[in-house]
């Protein structure tokens, strides 16, 4: 029986990893969550989302320590981060002791961090770099990691779309969705005005629109049309879909909604720039309205033409993600060596610091 360890890093990771975990139970696999929340809901935490997801998965869900590699001896550990964090700590003593790991991409990502030539604070990731396996999204990641194991396994998260990207009812009115996801201080300099634009736009051309503001993005939208419910309901009731550089451009048009990729501060990241055809990608205020007029009245056209977009980024979009990406790991634990003797007293010395650190907040 195989053993594998995933270490969701924040909740949506573990909702992410619950369709592999039921295929990996038909193999009769033994599955363990790492969850450092729980120990941490010692301190300002109190309860752990990532143990509420586990219990009502049923699935295993321990306590990070570093100790968990030795006392559980999986045969991988998987990731959806490994440039930081206890993440990054599990991934450099996992493969200490000779334990495969594999990173997961599950969404859009600024492989380059290209925001740090814009100037903007942090350090390079390097991300995807640490791990054994990169599972990719789709055929265009394969770029970036020529020296890696790489499996193009889409992402399990979207294998639900399959029965959603059809809307079955248009909605009644035409309505602009805004997804205002200027997350972690990245370009938030540049927000408002963003927003602005769009708004004033719809406003011009007398549609209706909502806003979605991501959890991590901190703009003042307290004067505008926010939108209560979850990102998918929205897009869902939209006519078209409007965002900076986001995963939620992919799962829109997953989801049988035109989009627009607006890019007034001029973004670097390669993903979206290069729409193959599939969506416009307006820099300023007057091409923005050109191009939501166009999608308002041709959005047949532009779905249909996303398609090449959506072939290149996004694998097995047929609902099958989830059942590729267990294989694969069953396969690569079949490959795994001797375990190593290892005890990790880096990550020991750090989780005690961190600890007394907590306690004394």
């Amino acid at each position: 029986m195989s053993r594998f360890l995933f270490f969701p890093l924040v909740p949506y990771h573990a909702n992410t990893f619950i369709p592999v975990i039921k295929q990996l139970k038909s193999h009769e696999a033994w599955i363990i969550y790492s969850d450092h929340l729980r120990h941490y809901g010692r301190g300002k935490i109190f309860s752990s989302q990532i143990q509420i997801i586990a219990d009502e998965n049923n699935i295993l869900s321990l306590p990070y320590t570093p100790q968990i590699l030795v006392r559980e001896k999986p045969d991988a550990l998987i990731v959806m981060n490994d440039w930081g964090g206890w993440p990054k700590r599990l991934v450099e003593d996992a493969k200490c002791m000779n334990i495969p790991t594999i990173g997961h991409i599950e969404g859009a990502q600024d492989y380059l961090d290209t925001h740090l030539d814009h100037g903007y604070p942090g350090k390079r990731r390097f991300p995807y770099k640490k791990v054994d396996y990169v599972f990719l999204l789709g055929e265009y990641d394969e770029q970036y990691f020529e020296l890696q194991n790489t499996k193009i396994t889409g992402s399990p998260r979207f294998d639900s779309f399959q029965n959603q990207n059809s809307k079955s009812v248009k909605p009644e009115r035409e309505q602009v969705g805004i997804n205002c996801n200027f997350s972690y201080g990245l370009y938030a300099d540049v927000a408002k005005q963003w927003v602005m634009d769009i708004v004033e736009t719809t406003d011009s051309l007398s549609v209706k629109h909502q806003i979605s503001q991501h959890i991590g993005d901190v703009t003042d939208l307290s004067k505008f049309n926010l939108y209560q419910n979850g990102i998918y309901d929205m897009i869902n009731e939209s006519t078209v879909f409007v965002s900076r550089f986001s995963t939620a451009i992919i799962e829109a048009l997953l989801l049988g909604c035109p989009v627009i990729y607006y890019n007034p501060h001029k973004e670097m990241q390669p993903t979206f720039l290069d729409a193959i055809g599939g969506f416009p990608t307006p820099t300023t205020k007057s091409e923005l309205k050109d191009a939501l007029q166009d999608v308002l009245e041709n959005p047949e056209k532009w779905l249909s033409r996303a398609e090449k977009f959506l072939d290149f980024h996004v694998a097995f979009k047929d609902g099958t993600s989830a059942n590729i990406f267990a294989k694969e790991l069953i396969e690569i634990a079949k490959k795994k060596a001797t375990l190593g003797s290892y005890f990790p007293i880096r990550s020991h010395i750090k989780y005690i610091i961190e600890l007394i650190t907590r306690k004394f907040k």
